[in-house]
C-alpha cells in the first residue's frame, strides 16, 4: 500500500498522536508499504500562534523508511479584515480558529492538487481543521479511503470550555465523511455515538508502549544526577493550566506546608501561561520543584523509575500515554476525571481519579499513595499487568493494519 499520514507534528516532536502516528508510520514501512508523512515545521506546538517559538528548517527527510515532508506554517494575521477573508476559504481558518489556533499552513494545502496517487490517507488530529481538511480534499480527488484519528478533547463533563473546540458542527461534518474514525477510549466512541455516528464506522484503538524501549530505567541514576532524596511525585507532559499543572503544584504546597517531604518533578515542556504562573510563586514553592524540560530518554526511564507516583490532573487528554509508561514501571498513577482519562484509569484499582481542579482532593490522593505503600504498589501492580496485557504496539499495530488491508482491499 502507499499510504499518505498527514499530521500538525511528526518527529522530533514528541506527545501522544506524534508517538501513535510514528509507530504505525514505521511498522508499515517495514512490512513493505510505501509511507509519505505531510506535517509541519513545529516542534513547539507554540510555533502555530506564537513568534520564536521552536520549528524545523527540513523541508524534507527520512527517518526509518518514512518520507517527511514539513511545510511551513504561516501565523494568522490578526487584522480582523484579514480574518474575516481567510473565515471563508475552506482548510485555512474557520471562525473556530478566532479562540484556538489551527495552523495556517499554504503549502500543504497545495498539496492536495498536486500530491502523488496513494492508496489511504489517515490524518490526525483536532482541534487542528485545517490538517484534517488537508486529507479529506486529498482522498475525495484521488478517490481513497480516508481514516481519521481526531484525539477529541472532551474536558470535563459539566464544563464545555475544552470540549467546544474539538466538537463545533464543521469539525463534526468532516470527521463523518472519513471511511473509518479510530478512537482511544470508550468515553470518545460514546461521545460520537451520541453525535450520530454508526458503530461500524468507529474502531476503538487506544495507545500502547514498546517494552524494550522502556526497560532500563535506574532510580539511583536520577537520584544522583539531581540530587534528590526522599519521594518524588511526577508529572510529564506539557506544563500548562488544562494539563493541570497549576493545581498540582498548589495541592503540592498543601502537603509542603503539612510537613511533606516530597519533591515536585515536571518535565516537559513549558507554555507560556504556566512560565506567568510559576515566576509568582514564592521561593519556598519553587525550591521544592524541578523543572525539566525536553527530557532524554534515559532521564525519563529513570524518573519512572525513580518515582513514588505519577500525577496527570488533565482535563486536555484524549488518553495519557504516560499511564501507561508510568505503568509499566508498576507506579500508581493519579488522574483527572475529565477526558479521556477515566477510560484508562479504573478508579481503585490502578489508580486514582479526582475532580479537575479540585487541589484538596488531588492533595489527599497524592498523600494516600505516599503514605500507604501496599496501596500504592497494588494500583501499580495491577496497571503494569494490564499495560503488557492489552497496550503494547505490537498488539495496536495489527489491529492498525488490518484496518488498512480491510478499507484497501488488500488481501
Amino acid at each position: 500500500m502507499k499510504c499518505l499520514h498527514i499530521i500538525h507534528r511528526y518527529w522530533p516532536a514528541l506527545g501522544g498522536s506524534e508517538k501513535y502516528f510514528t509507530e504505525i508510520s514505521e511498522r508499515l514501512h517495514a512490512d513493505g508499504n510505501k509511507v509519505v508523512v505531510y506535517t509541519t515545521d513545529a516542534i513547539d506546538i507554540q510555533h502555530f500562534w506564537l513568534k520564536d517559538k521552536e520549528r524545523i528548517n527540513k523541508p524534507y527527510e527520512m527517518k526509518n523508511g518514512v518520507e517527511i515532508r514539513r511545510f511551513k506554517v504561516r501565523k494568522i494575521p490578526k487584522h480582523p479584515i484579514a480574518q474575516k477573508f481567510l473565515s471563508k476559504i475552506p482548510g485555512t481558518v474557520t471562525k473556530s480558529l478566532l479562540s484556538f489556533p489551527s495552523p495556517l499552513v499554504p503549502g500543504m494545502l497545495l498539496e492536495i492538487q498536486r500530491a502523488q496517487k496513494f492508496d489511504i490517507v489517515h490524518a490526525t488530529a483536532l482541534p487542528y481543521d485545517s490538517i484534517l481538511y488537508v486529507a479529506y480534499a486529498i482522498a475525495k480527488r484521488q478517490n481513497i479511503p480516508l481514516i481519521y484519528s481526531p484525539f477529541i478533547h472532551l474536558g470535563e463533563e459539566e464544563n464545555d470550555e475544552v470540549r467546544k473546540n474539538y466538537t463545533r458542527k464543521h469539525q463534526l461534518k468532516l470527521l463523518s465523511r472519513a471511511d473509518k474514525v479510530i478512537v482511544q477510549t470508550p468515553i470518545e466512541r460514546d461521545f460520537l455515538l451520541g453525535a450520530g455516528f454508526s458503530a461500524e464506522k468507529i474502531l476503538l484503538l487506544g495507545m500502547g508502549i514498546n517494552p524494550s524501549e522502556l526497560e532500563g530505567g535506574k532510580a539511583k541514576r536520577f537520584r544522583e544526577k539531581y540530587g534528590i532524596a526522599g519521594p518524588i511525585v511526577c508529572y510529564i507532559g506539557p506544563k500548562t493550566y488544562d494539563k493541570g499543572t497549576f493545581h498540582l503544584v498548589n495541592a503540592m504546597s498543601k502537603l509542603w506546608d503539612a510537613g511533606d517531604p516530597s519533591t515536585l518533578i515536571l518535565a516537559g515542556a513549558e507554555i507560556e501561561d504556566f512560565k506567568n504562573f510559576f515566576s509568582k510563586l514564592g521561593n519556598e514553592i519553587r525550591s521544592k520543584c524541578l523543572l525539566l524540560d525536553y527530557v532524554t530518554d534515559d532521564d525519563k526511564r529513570d524518573l519512572l523509575d525513580v518515582a513514588s507516583v505519577l500525577v496527570l490532573p488533565s482535563r486536555s487528554d484524549s488518553f495519557g500515554i504516560v499511564l501507561l509508561e508510568s505503568w509499566f514501571y508498576a507506579k500508581p498513577v493519579i488522574g483527572a476525571r475529565a477526558g479521556g482519562i477515566p477510560g484508562v484509569i479504573r478508579d481503585g484499582v490502578d489508580g486514582i481519579l479526582v475532580p479537575f481542579g479540585d487541589e484538596k482532593e488531588l492533595a489527599v490522593a497524592i498523600r494516600k499513595t505516599l503514605v500507604d505503600r501496599a496501596f500504592a504498589r497494588k494500583l501499580g501492580l495491577a496497571g503494569r499487568e494490564k499495560v503488557l496485557q492489552e497496550f503494547t504496539w505490537d498488539m495496536k499495530y495489527k489491529i492498525v493494519k488490518s484496518l488498512y488491508e480491510e478499507v484497501c482491499g488488500v488481501s
